[in-house]
C-alpha cells in the first residue's frame, strides 16, 4: 500500500518563462488545498525548502479567521444562534438576559466589529473601543455609565470566548481587558425601627393599598426578589414555607427564578394567615393582584406605594435617593439582618438564593454602631484587676495620672501581725534619735 506524502511538488511556468516548483497539501480532512509556491527553480532545493516548513509546523499556512460580521450572524436569535441553542441543553439563559445581550449586539457591537477578522480583535482594539463607549454620547442619549459599559464588554466577551473555544483564534482578547472603574456607592439600609414604622398594627396609617403593605412585609421577611413575589400564586404556598420556583418579569411569567435555582424559604404562621387571605380573594391566580388574579400588580404601582410609604414614616424623597433605598432595600436588609443575628452564611444563602460569599457580602450592611460585642470587648480591656491592688486612672489636663487607691480590707494575719511589730520598734528609735540630739 502506497503512503501518501505530506505533500506534492510539481513544476508551474511562469508567463516570464522561468519555471518555478510549486506544492500541494492535505488538510486534515484530506481535502486538497491550494498550491502555493517554493521560490525555488530546482525539484531538490523545493523538496527541502517543503521539509523545512513541515518541521516548524507551517507546510500548512493557518486559514484566515472569518470576519466577525460572518462569524456573529445569526447571533441571538432563537432558531439560528448555535450558542443559544446549546446552552438550552446544558444551562439556559433567562429570557430577560438574552433580551439583554441582543441589544447590546445590536446597538453597540455588531457595526463596530463587522469589518474585523477575529484574530484582528486586540487587546489594544478592544481598549480603544471602550474608551470610544465612555467618551461617546447620541442625539437625546444619555452618556452610558461604567457599569452598562462593562454589560456591553461581558456580551462581547461571550462571543469571542465561543470562537476560542471552537479553536478559531487562539485566545480571547477580551480576557486581559479590565473592566471599568465603576464608583461603590454607600447603601444605608433600613433600621429595626424604620421597619417597625412601616409596618404597624394600623397599616392603613402608612399605606393605601393592603395588598401591597402585605406584599412589602413578606419581602422584609423573606428577602424575595420582586418578580418573584409577582409570580407567587396559591400553588407554591404551603404550610410552613414558599415554594420559590419563578418570577414574572415584563416578559410574563417565566417557571426559573434568577439563578435557575429554586429553593423555599420558611414562614411564620402570622404570614400564612395573611397568604390564605389573598387565597381567597384571587383563587389559582397571581395572589398580588388587583384584577382577581388575573396579573400581577404592575411593578410602577408597587415602586409609587412604597415611596409613598417612606415618606409616611418621615423618610424623604431625598433621603430615599441618598440611601437608595429601592424595593430593593429588602433583600439587602434581611441578609444583613439574618447575618448580624448569627445565622449562617450556608442559611442566609438558601434563604435569599445568592450563589457565592461574595454577593452575600455585597448584600450585607453592617452598622458598626450596633456592635454591642466591641463595647464589650473594650470594657475588658480597660477594667484593670489586680488581686494585691486596684488602679484608678484620671485624665488631668491631658496627661494621665494613677492614683493608687486605697489599701484593701481584709489583710492576712501575717501581714497584721508584721505591722503591729514596726509599730513600736519605730517609735523606740525616734525617741533614741531625738535624746542623741539633746
Amino acid at each position: 500500500m502506497r503512503i501518501r506524502e505530506s505533500f506534492t511538488v510539481f513544476p508551474r511556468s511562469l508567463k516570464s518563462g522561468l519555471v518555478v516548483f510549486y506544492y500541494q497539501t492535505y488538510d486534515e480532512k484530506g481535502n486538497r488545498q491550494n498550491a502555493r509556491s517554493t521560490g525555488q527553480t530546482k525539484r531538490t532545493e523545493a523538496r527541502a525548502y517543503c521539509m523545512r516548513l513541515f518541521k516548524e509546523g507551517l507546510l500548512i499556512p493557518e486559514q484566515k479567521a472569518p470576519t466577525f460580521g460572518e462569524f456573529s450572524k445569526g447571533w441571538w436569535e432563537a432558531e439560528t444562534c448555535y450558542y443559544l441553542k446549546w446552552r438550552e441543553l446544558h444551562e439556559p439563559l433567562a429570557y430577560s438576559t438574552v433580551v439583554m445581550f441582543k441589544g447590546h449586539f445590536e446597538k453597540h457591537i455588531k457595526d463596530y466589529w463587522a469589518k474585523y477578522r477575529l484574530d484582528e480583535i486586540t487587546v489594544d482594539a478592544v481598549e480603544k473601543w471602550l474608551l470610544e463607549l465612555s467618551e461617546k454620547c447620541g442625539d437625546g442619549q444619555k452618556k452610558l455609565k461604567p457599569k452598562t459599559i462593562n454589560l456591553i464588554l461581558g456580551t462581547f466577551k461571550l462571543m469571542l470566548g465561543e470562537a476560542h473555544r471552537k479553536k478559531i483564534i487562539k485566545s480571547n482578547p477580551c480576557v486581559e481587558v479590565k473592566e471599568l472603574r465603576v464608583d461603590a456607592y454607600d447603601r444605608v439600609i433600613f433600621t429595626v425601627d424604620e421597619v417597625r414604622k412601616l409596618f404597624p398594627e394600623n397599616w392603613a396609617s402608612v399605606w393605601k393599598c393592603h395588598f401591597i403593605y402585605m406584599l412589602n412585609r413578606l419581602a422584609a421577611c423573606t428577602g424575595m426578589r420582586i418578580g418573584e413575589l409577582r409570580g407567587l400564586r396559591a400553588e407554591h404556598i404551603f404550610d410552613d414555607y414558599i415554594d420559590v420556583c419563578g418570577q414574572y418579569t415584563r416578559y410574563g411569567y417565566k417557571p426559573l427564578t434568577k439563578t435557575k435555582d429554586n429553593r423555599k424559604i420558611p414562614i411564620m404562621p402570622l404570614i400564612k394567615q395573611e397568604l390564605d387571605v389573598l387565597i381567597g380573594i384571587n383563587g389559582d391566580g397571581y395572589l398580588f393582584s388587583d384584577d382577581g388574579g388575573e396579573k400581577p400588580v404592575p411593578v410602577e404601582r408597587i415602586g409609587s406605594h412604597f415611596e409613598r410609604a417612606l415618606k409616611k414614616i418621615g423618610i424623604s424623597h431625598e433621603e430615599r435617593k441618598k440611601r437608595n433605598l429601592t424595593f430593593h432595600a429588602w433583600r439587602h436588609f434581611l441578609n444583613t439582618y439574618l447575618r448580624m443575628n448569627n445565622v449562617s452564611d450556608a442559611k442566609v444563602q438558601s434563604v435569599t438564593g445568592h450563589r457565592t460569599k461574595k454577593m452575600t457580602d455585597r448584600y450585607t450592611h453592617f452598622d458598626t454602631r450596633q456592635f454591642t460585642e466591641v463595647r464589650d470587648v473594650q470594657t475588658e480591656l480597660l477594667v484593670l484587676t489586680d488581686n494585691s491592688k486596684q488602679v484608678e486612672t484620671k485624665i488631668i489636663t491631658g496627661k494621665t495620672k494613677v492614683i493608687p487607691s486605697k489599701k484593701p480590707e481584709g489583710k492576712t494575719e501575717s501581714k497584721a501581725k508584721a505591722a503591729a511589730v514596726k509599730k513600736p520598734v519605730a517609735k523606740k528609735q525616734a525617741a533614741a534619735k531625738k535624746k542623741a540630739t539633746a
